[in-house]
């Protein structure tokens, strides 16, 4: 007697299956045209470049890989169906796109028949065992009846449909939401992650501390979770179940900036997988309410900050740790005033060429090891020094180079701001247009914080409370 598609289901390990169903989406399903081996690769290769947001050159490096991987070792694994896989550097998670013939084509095992489905897997160097549980659980979905189930899934009409006719029951379980959660958050939470299932976003991430009991979220958080916190620290139990946690020093920065910086440091630390889109959900801290929602795509949002060419001139925890200590600048001042400064880094011998020191250097001379921003002991110090005239000029290691130094990029190069940009601004964006470097400035006025990086605006990151004011008899 025939299996049902959930007895046949079933049989999986629940971790792999859930897996499997992670990567299966209806959006990553293309029909292929052609009667060619090669033709249906290249088909398949366009369409992962597109939902990995790949540039020419990286599209032809995927292919390369997909065809390499081929010439050693044929990827039809069984009747019907085949395999290929590629590994690509810059891709954090597993990423699987399907392809089915109708028709079929010959793969270069005869003895196996035409291919009809072919399921392209792409992982990075760090996700290699999840591609081989994938694998292991899609061999074991073929097992019995492999070409009744092939053809069945051809058969299929749209690319949901067909999703479910191969998968049965294969999506992971849908997460529970306490009902001890207040109601507008159970049903915020419950039809987000239905949402998110169906704009192929592969990770939600959650603000815990919006939460006066974070413990309440332990039913709904698991790998697909990026937990967030400003401040305050999450329960261990809670921690344990999520694919990472992203910790903010402070609790006091304006919501849509702790979303982008909480975006920025789970993207640089591969936390958000390859998936198309991210979505964020946050609120006020303590306040039981989730009232900002963002969706972003994650490698264009790294791309802002941490491009090719800013990787290689600057370390990610560099840039949170300068935005941190402006933040708190921002906020408090010097002696009761306000400060406006700028932090440019990276691009370290580029960025000197354009420099000259308004005053005596007060970091020359001293070891690298005792002037790195990353040096919680350097905080006042560097504080301190903000009220120089002139910029900070840091190494992308963190080393901090001069304080009180004039940027002077070369008059030819030409920046477009927006209104009510002052002429430290406008210095710091020329600067990022002639070198690599990301340039920070903090505005005196505003306190707010603008990222420079090839000449434009990447980010403004706001603090949430009110600026430092002027002291009484301090005007003037």
């Amino acid at each position: 007697m025939a299996k049902s598609k959930t007895e046949f289901i079933s049989e999986l390990p629940p971790a792999e299956h859930s897996m499997l169903g992670a990567l299966l989406r209806s959006s990553r399903v293309v029909t292929l045209k052609g009667s060619d081996k090669r033709l249906a690769l290249d088909q398949m290769v366009s369409a992962a470049s597109r939902i990995l947001g790949l540039n020419a050159s990286e599209q032809v490096d995927l292919s390369a890989a997909v065809l390499a991987r081929e010439a050693m070792l044929n990827t039809q694994l069984g009747p019907g169906w085949a395999a290929p896989h590629a590994t690509l550097e810059g891709v954090s998670d597993v990423v699987l796109v399907v392809g089915r013939s109708r028709s079929g084509f010959e793969y270069g095992r005869p003895e196996l028949g035409r291919v009809h489905l072919v399921f392209l897997f792409i992982s990075g160097p760090a996700g290699h065992d999840r591609y081989l549980k994938a694998l292991s659980s899609l061999v074991a979905l073929f097992k019995e009846s492999p070409m009744q189930r092939v053809l069945q899934a051809c058969e299929a009409g749209s690319a949901k449909a067909f999703v479910t006719a191969l998968a049965g029951v294969v999506a992971p379980p849908r997460a529970r939401v306490s009902r001890r959660l207040p109601p507008m958050i159970r049903a915020l939470l419950r039809n987000m992650q239905r949402f998110a299932e169906e704009v192929d976003a592969g990770t939600l991430l959650i603000f815990g501390d919006v939460l006066n009991h974070p413990a309440l979220l332990e039913t709904f958080v698991d790998q697909r979770v990026v937990l967030a916190t400003r401040g305050v620290d999450l329960p261990d139990s809670l921690v344990r179940r999520a694919r990472g946690v992203v910790r903010m020093p402070r609790s006091d920065i304006g919501e849509d900036s702790a979303v982008q910086l909480a975006l920025l440091s789970a993207g640089a630390r591969n936390l958000l997988g390859s998936q198309n889109r991210a979505i964020a959900i946050c609120g006020a801290p303590a306040s039981d309410n989730y009232d900002t929602v963002r969706i972003e795509q994650p490698r264009t949002l790294g791309s802002r900050i941490y491009g090719r060419a800013a990787r290689e001139a600057l370390q990610p925890e560099v840039f949170e740790r300068a935005v941190q200590l402006l933040l708190e600048l921002a906020e408090e001042g010097r002696e009761g005033r306000p400060l406006g400064t700028t932090m440019v880094i990276g691009d370290d011998e580029a960025v000197r060429s354009m420099c000259q020191q308004l005053t005596i250097n007060p970091f020359r001379g001293y070891d690298e090891r005792e002037r790195n921003l990353l040096d919680a002991a350097l905080e006042e110090t560097v504080k301190e020094f903000a009220s120089l005239d002139g910029a900070f000029v840091v190494k992308g290691n963190g080393v901090i180079q001069s304080a009180g130094t004039y940027l002077s990029p070369p008059a030819e190069v030409r920046v477009e701001l927006v209104s009510g940009l002052g002429t430290r601004h406008r210095v710091a964006a020329a600067l990022t247009k002639a070198t690599r470097a990301l340039a920070l400035v903090l505005s005196q006025s505003s306190g707010k914080i603008t990222v420079f990086g090839g000449g434009k605006i990447l980010l403004t990151v706001a603090p949430s409370r009110a600026r430092v004011e002027f002291r009484a008899g301090d005007a003037g």
